[in-house]
């Protein structure tokens, strides 16, 4: 899957990469290439807390999972 990062240079130094699709996933780094590693860290992690997240609920409760499509907003 892929997301959108906007790399910005900080003031003092460094940079910070932002997810756009995911409003508060933020990497810092003393590089760009730092700024991006830390942001697909930090979306690595996200994802790994929603899927399990996920598979609590549908373990709670007796759920179907379906998959479906939704257009690009673009």
């Amino acid at each position: 899957m892929q997301y959108t990062i906007v790399l910005e240079p900080r003031d003092d130094k460094g940079y910070i990469a932002r997810c756009v699709e995911v409003p508060g996933i933020v990497g810092y780094g003393d590089s760009r290439g730092d700024a991006v590693e830390r942001i697909r860290e930090a979306i690595s992690d996200m994802q790994k807390t929603w899927n399990e997240e996920l598979q609590g609920v549908i373990h709670a409760v007796r759920s179907e999972v379906i998959k479906i499509d939704v257009a690009d907003a673009a």
